[in-house]
């Protein structure tokens, strides 16, 4: 709204401002002509008078020397041509300007938007260039943003579908297996079964990572604001992933500086938040054998690291790690990749608490550092996110 507020005004300024300037060159063409004209008017009717009294009784010096009506309409004419043509040596630039103006209009208009409009001075013209280059700028910016955002589309397709076709091939070859082979033992069946299984289990989970990372991106998802326990909520989740831990021959430790920290936040997206990220440590930390997660809490802030010891992530590929669909290298495997949403969705979690992620990987460790406010205070920059507060 601010942007179309302020249009307004500008032009209709702009506009004022050139009549200004235009009347200003009229008038002063006007005196200039008048000076001229006395001037001529006056030497050539005293050097008429002069050679008519020097005896030269011509019928031209006649004319002149008594202002006749030809010489009255030869004086007017004169006139006229100085002032069209102090007129035009003081409107000469504005011309060209305009010219420059009206050719880059019609090169934006057929669609070159690298066209260049340079307006000297500080005019209304070099205001209305400023203007149309500032809206070359936005057009160009604009269709970037949408062929991004094409991209992004086709890169949600292609990703989705290769995540997605994966287990489901696996399940539809042993479910064909279990379908057309009547002579197999009941342990063999029992064991396609479960493998089936579990690659359903997979492709649930994928599902379910890409509906939740579509709603938190697009604000279809809403915030119900309560007092949350972050100390026990964390406590309460690696207790709840002690089997997945247990299961790749891990452990894990858990401090905090204060025995409990109430903030104020949506629950369900920080259990997910850390969830994600419990996960993620117990996935590519399997080397080092164990996760460390640490808490540490004053009167504003809460700091939450999470640390696995297992590989390490390139320095090239850490400022990447949380974009969408993006995995390290090293991930890329059937026994750990997933959508590559994961970290996008902690990300999303924590930027709508109006928080901070952050990575850092070295041989001491990789290291995931969430920051969040202990009061969750609705700002102008976060309005775009639905929520409800609740005393809970």
């Amino acid at each position: 709204m601010k942007n179309d507020t302020d249009k307004h005004p500008v032009g209709r300024t702009s506009g004022r401002g050139y009549m200004l300037k235009l009347l200003m060159n009229i008038g002063i063409s006007t005196v200039i002509t008048v000076i001229l004209e006395i001037l001529l008017v006056t030497n050539v009717t005293a050097f008429s008078g002069y050679l008519y009294q020097t005896g030269n009784d011509s019928q031209t010096v006649e004319r002149f020397a008594f202002g006749s009506l030809v010489s009255v309409l030869l004086f007017v004419l004169f006139g006229i041509l100085i002032f069209a043509i102090t007129l035009f040596l003081m409107e000469r630039k504005t011309a060209r300007d305009i010219e420059k103006i009206a050719g880059a209009v019609e090169q934006i208009s057929a669609g070159d938007l690298s066209t260049r409009l340079d307006i000297a001075g500080d005019g209304e013209l070099a205001d209305i260039a400023d203007s149309i280059t500032r809206m070359e700028r936005d057009i160009r910016d604009k269709i970037e943003r949408e062929r991004s955002s094409e991209q992004s589309k086709t890169d949600l397709i292609t990703n989705v579908a290769h995540d997605l076709r994966t287990p489901l091939t696996s399940i539809l070859g042993y479910l064909e297996l279990l379908k057309t082979r009547e002579n197999l033992t009941p342990e063999t069946r029992q064991k396609y079964v479960e493998i089936a299984y579990s690659k359903s289990k997979r492709l649930q989970k994928l599902i379910e990572e890409l509906f939740g990372f579509t709603k938190l991106s697009y604000g279809k998802l809403n915030m119900t604001i309560t007092d949350v326990d972050i100390v026990r909520l964390l406590a309460q989740l690696l207790e709840e992933s002690y089997p997945n831990f247990e299961k790749n021959h891990m452990s894990y430790d858990f401090t905090a500086n204060v025995d409990s920290q109430v903030i104020r936040a949506d629950g369900d997206l920080l259990a997910r938040l850390f969830d994600n990220l419990i996960n993620n440590a117990i996935k590519y930390g399997k080397e080092g054998k164990r996760v460390t997660v640490r808490l540490r809490a004053d009167t504003q802030w809460v700091l939450v690291r999470v640390i696995n010891y297992g590989y390490v992530i390139p320095e090239n590929e850490l400022p990447l790690i949380f974009d969408k669909f993006y995995r390290v290298e090293h991930s890329r495997s059937s026994s750990t990749g997933g959508t590559g949403l994961g970290l996008a969705i902690v990300k999303n979690i924590a930027e709508m608490h109006h928080g901070t992620v952050s990575v850092s990987s070295s041989l001491a460790g990789t290291v995931f550092t969430v920051k969040l406010p202990v009061e969750y205070h609705e700002t102008p920059a976060g309005k775009s996110a639905e929520h409800k507060e609740s005393k809970g």
